[in-house]
Order: structure tokens, then sequence, then C-alpha cells
């Protein structure tokens, strides 16, 4: 999707809707069924005009399941609208898909401005983020945490040498039951944060140092651009720079994180993350030799810990890829995890998956033991997926996540007269 700013605003669904000439109706093809199986997040560009409101108030909108004669075929859900927060059109509508059959499927959408409603005060949202102590983000889903995100530097506990000071990661993450799937400064491994994109390989020119490793270069909070909330995700947007001798700025590095509602597959976390160069001779890679670097995951320990990996072979068309970490993590009521799903536009995807099991560790790795070119003025951009869920996947699940992922239904709004 493209990285757009997110205006701080909610959709919530209260009151009636008003009788529009003509409905507006959103088609959603979902061809082997497998987005509605999993509960995928579901997202449809419109612009406020289309909604009839004006740019950047706040709507409150449902869906209702119809057949194509116009008759419902299910009750209404809510949705949620996220306005551009940069003036420009189009904003997004977001729905978690409802399960039903393969193939096309059709919704009425209602729309009703928040202020024209007449029911009292609003609910509170549903999905919220909040800024924390100044220094990191909290994710919440009805006041039970979801994930924290560490802009600035998170201190180290007793016993860590300081120079392991990070920020710019995800920790704790949590599973469904608020048990924490992610681990931070382990003393194995200080350096390991939770969900974190990080390179041993930072080059500037002809030197080489690695903010991986927490040495010679740091990831710096520079602003939160926008924040979102609402009935179906939270959403935040910051901006970092990497300080090369924690002085000169070579990249910025600007971040997406949205935190969707707890479907019937779980909870999905989609995370986009930009670099562009601002110095010349830039440069990313893995370490030597072994090639690891970039998006991973520091698990916490967990009895019966299951790590599965899947990559197709060359050849299939397209390739599935992704990890999972699953066991039983302290204070679950059973077996959970998280599984990490790349984009397939990512650069070089699929990329080698790694795994650690001495050290509860899995990634992605790109680019590998290769270096990649951050030009002065150029984007890098790398997306991807995190499935927090309950039990552990059989393939048939993952593979399902995976296809609502890479390949989304396809969503059309069209206008068109139906029976009431």
């Amino acid at each position: 999707m493209p990285f757009r700013g997110l205006l701080l605003v909610g959709a919530l669904v209260v009151g009636m809707s008003i009788a529009p000439a003509a409905d507006t109706v959103v088609s959603v093809v979902d061809p082997d069924g497998a987005a509605a199986r999993c509960g995928a997040p579901i997202r449809v560009e419109v612009t406020a005009d289309r909604l009839g409101v004006a740019p950047g108030r706040p709507v409150s909108c449902t869906l209702q399941e119809i057949k194509p004669s116009g008759e419902a075929a299910g009750e209404p859900f809510g949705i949620q609208y996220v306005p551009p927060g940069d003036g420009a059109t189009p904003g997004t509508l977001w729905w978690i898909l409802p399960a039903g059959p393969p193939g096309v499927r059709y919704f009425r959408l209602r729309v009703l401005p928040a202020d024209g409603a007449k029911s009292g005060a609003p609910a509170a949202p549903r999905m919220r983020v909040s800024l924390a102590r100044g220094d990191y983000y909290e994710f919440t889903e009805l006041d039970r945490p979801v994930l924290r995100y560490n802009h600035a530097t998170v201190p180290v506990p007793k016993g860590i040498d300081p120079r392991y000071a990070r920020g710019d990661y995800l920790h704790p993450l949590y599973g469904l039951d608020g048990e924490v799937l992610s681990d931070d400064y382990p003393k194995d491994h200080p350096h390991h944060r939770g969900v974190g994109w990080s390179w041993p390989v930072t080059r500037w020119k002809n030197e080489v140092r690695d903010i991986w490793a927490v040495s010679g270069v740091w990831s710096r909070p520079v602003a939160r651009r926008q924040a979102a909330f609402g009935e179906v995700l939270a959403a935040l947007e910051v901006e970092n720079v990497w300080k090369w001798g924690d002085q000169d700025a070579i990249v910025r590095e600007e971040v997406a994180i949205q935190a969707f509602r707890q479907g019937p597959a779980g909870r999905f976390v989609d995370i986009e993350v930009r670099l562009t160069g601002l110095a010349d001779g830039v440069a990313i890679g893995g370490r030597p030799h072994a090639g690891y670097g970039g998006f991973g995951l520091r698990g916490a320990p967990a009895h019966q810990r299951t790590i599965t990996a899947h990559v197709d072979a060359p050849g299939f068309s397209p390739r599935r890829s992704w990890l999972d970490y699953s066991g039983v993590f302290a204070g679950a009521k059973g077996p959970s995890g998280v599984a990490i799903f790349e984009h397939p536009a990512n650069p070089g995807y699929p990329s080698d998956l790694h795994q650690y099991p001495d050290c509860n560790y899995v990634m992605p790795a790109f680019p590998g033991q290769r270096e990649v070119p951050l030009p002065k003025g150029q984007t890098l951009v790398l997306r991807h997926r995190v499935w927090v869920h309950a039990g552990v996947p059989e393939e048939k699940a993952l593979a399902e996540v995976w296809a609502a992922y890479a390949r989304p239904p396809k969503v059309v709004l069209e206008t068109r007269s139906l029976s009431q």
C-alpha cells in the first residue's frame, strides 16, 4: 500500500444512516475464500466526496452483506474510515472480512457523519494507540495490550552493558491471552530486541559499522507523523534518522505500523519500513559469512517450542514463504505464537529463512551476505506481516494467511439502485 500520513481519527458506528438516492455497493473478489477464512483486513480507497462528507471530517460507517438483488444476507458490522493526513485524496475504508463463501461477495455501505449522531457520547474506539512517557507507544484493543513500539532509547536492565541501549523496535508483542511473545535485552545476546529491523553491515563510504549490534551507528527518533485509531485498526507513522557516530545523519527511516482488531484467526500486524539515503556511499548488508540481518523476531522462551520455516522451491509461481515461532509461553492458557510473512514486492523476495533455536531467533534475512546501496534521495521499501495466533498452525492455515497478504481480494466501489 502507498505510505501516507494518517490523521488522528477513529470511525465509530453510531445512529442510523442517511438513506441515499442510490446505494454504494462494495464488491469483494475472494476467489478461493482464503481471506474470509482467516478474517483478513480488507481496504479500499475512497474520496470524501464519494462518502458525502467534508474532507477531514470523522465518519461513521457500516457494511452489510447483500445478495446481488440487494436483499440482506447478514447483519451490519462496523468499519473504519481513515482520511489522508496530507490533504490528498482518497482516504481508506478498512474492515475485517467476515466468514463467507469464496468468489464475489457484495456489501452495502452506509455512511453517517459523526456530528449527525443523536445517541449521546460515542463509544470509545476499539483499537487505540497512545503515547506513553514520551518515548514509546502502546497499542491496545479494548484496553488489552497488543504491542509496544519503542520510539526512543529503552533503558538497559540491571546487569546489561549500557552500550547496548537502543530504540526503534516492537516489544513487548503480546499474544491473544496477554502472554508476551517477544524478548528484549536477553543476557546471551543483549543487542537482540523483540520484533526489529537492523543490519550488521551498515556502510558509509569505506567504513562499516553495525546498527544491529549497536556499534557506531544508531537509529534516533525525529517525530511522530500521524496516528489513527478506531473500530478496525490502530496505526502509527514515525520518522527516525540513522546517525553515524551519533552525529551525521546518513539514512531517514520511516516506519508505519498497523495493528488490526482480533479476528477469527488471531491478529495481524503490518509493518512497513522505508529507508532513504541522506548521504553518498551508504549501503546495508547481512553479517559476512553468515548472512543474518534485516527484519526478525527474538522470541520469548517457550515450552514445547516449534519453529516452522517454509519457502517454495524455485520454479513455483507464486513462491510462498513464511516463518512461525510457536510454543507455550509464560502466562498463556495453551500453545500460541507468531508468524512472519514477507511481502512478495520486497526486493530479493523470497529471502533466505534463518532460524537460530539456541537463541530463539527467526528471520527472513535480507539482503543476506550481499550489500544493497541506499543512494542519496532514493528509498528502499520493506513490508512484512506479523500474525499473532493461538495454537500451532498447520501448513494450510499458514498458506491461507500468506495468500490473503500476498494476493489480497480485489475490492470495487460502485453506485447502483437496489431494492430496500
